[in-house]
């Protein structure tokens, strides 16, 4: 990285303006216009008063790598979620292989390092075929976090013991909330929408049924978990009450769920045919509630790459998910303009909270601390253009929509990003 220096940047949007000096991979100095010699600079960068913030922390992705290599890649994902804001992201075990073993966690671990982009943390596949995961060696092979995403445990008896075992080692679980009997080949909410344009439905149930069991579970285990991407209202009630009795537990929504409802899926949009699928607009709103209330304490990409060719078919074939790397900042910057959050409720949710999870270090600005931090010019707004797109997969539901924000330079140790007008 060598040496930057930042001039009049608002340090978290709060107004004042301040200089921050990076040196090497760490914060070398902060304050008013700072007196550092030019000649040592490689690169100088007028913020004019865009916000210096801690790096966004995504803790729901698909990177695709390995086994599906030709939809996107550690490298290409890494580098475009790096671009767009997050320094950490949080890597689903539903790969092929599966994130069950060492070997798998290393090779994610040096492709990582090599894309210099945004820091992938594996996470370990909670079970396998034969059985429960080796968590303990997978955990002390670098995963922070054990998964049933893509793969949700049905079995209870193997769920009860799997948290337990989680539970023994400290280690939190993501657990994603479906009954896949109650899901069945649904598609979309089940609700009038779908009856409408002839799609078989997903209950709230399917989701409520689910989240019980965990909580029930979680509780008796007393292990740590986060439940999500949550998409109704009835769950936020349920994770809601659990917590009030004292369960160690929180929840994880994503940007898209927050920002569309089931009414968007017209006329048949397959980028938005999702797992779990956008509700009622009173679901979405519950959804904003939840995680300004703090219920929630999770905000995601929940980032699915796709070739084009996983979204020819009919919406109900089309493979589901959505490319969300490139709209992720935006739509949450989008709340916080919108007075849905504030800045420190986005920032939180965002970074901070999943920081604690996942055992992060704690974004600082003292000197010393290794660089984790992002520019973001708030007051930037343009549609998003598919020529631009950093991602691999162009599965975007928010393809030509204008969003805020962009991203002048990102930083996580020596690995960096710097926006085309800054170089």
């Amino acid at each position: 990285m060598s040496r930057w220096l930042i001039r009049n940047a608002q340090l978290l949007g709060q107004g004042e303006t301040l200089d921050l000096l990076i040196d090497n991979d760490r914060i070398g100095a902060i304050g008013h216009q700072l007196e550092v010699s030019g000649d040592s600079l490689e690169r100088q960068i007028q913020a004019n008063g865009a916000w210096l913030l801690p790096g966004l922390v995504d803790p729901l992705v698909r990177l695709r790598e390995p086994g599906a290599s030709h939809k996107a890649t550690i490298a290409s994902e890494a580098r475009a979620a790096l671009a767009m804001g997050s320094t950490w992201v949080g890597m689903a075990a539903d790969t092929s292989p599966p994130i069950d073993s060492t070997a798998v966690v290393e090779m994610i671990t040096r492709r990582s390092a090599a894309a210099q982009g945004a820091r992938v943390l594996p996470y370990a596949a909670l079970c396998r075929p034969s059985g429960l995961s080796e968590l303990a060696s997978l955990s002390g092979a670098g995963c922070p976090l054990a998964t049933d995403q893509g793969q949700p445990i049905d079995d209870a008896s193997l769920l009860r013991r799997a948290l337990q075992y989680a539970s023994s080692l400290d280690l939190p679980v993501m657990l994603q909330p479906i009954d896949a009997a109650l899901s069945g080949d649904g598609v979309a909410h089940d609700g009038e929408i779908a009856v409408r344009m002839g799609l078989s439905g997903i209950p709230v149930s399917a989701e409520t049924v689910a989240l019980a069991r965990i909580l029930l579970l979680a509780e008796e285990a007393q292990a740590r978990v986060i439940v999500g991407p949550l998409s109704s209202a009835a769950a936020v009630a349920q994770l809601s009450q659990a917590q009030a009795r004292g369960v160690q537990v929180t929840g994880l929504v994503s940007t898209l769920q927050l920002s569309l409802n089931e009414l968007d899926l017209y006329p048949f949009v397959r980028d938005l045919h999702l797992q779990p699928p956008l509700r009622a607009e009173s679901d979405r709103l519950a959804l904003i509630e939840g995680l300004r209330s703090g219920v929630i304490g999770l905000l995601c990409s929940d980032h699915q790459p796709h070739d084009a060719d996983a979204k020819l078919a009919p919406f109900g074939e089309s493979q589901p998910g959505a490319s969300m790397l490139d709209a992720h900042l935006g739509l949450g910057l989008r709340m916080v303009l919108a007075g849905e959050l504030s800045l420190t409720q986005w920032v939180e949710r965002a970074s901070l909270t999943a920081r604690r999870w996942l055992g992060l270090p704690q974004a600082t600005w003292e000197a010393g601390a290794e660089a984790d931090l992002i520019l973001l010019d708030p007051n930037f707004e343009m549609p998003l253009d598919s020529a631009r797109l950093r991602s691999a997969g162009h599965n975007s539901p928010f393809l030509k929509r204008h969003l805020p924000g962009r991203v002048l330079a990102a930083a996580i140790g020596t690995h960096t990003f710097v926006a085309e007008s800054e170089q």
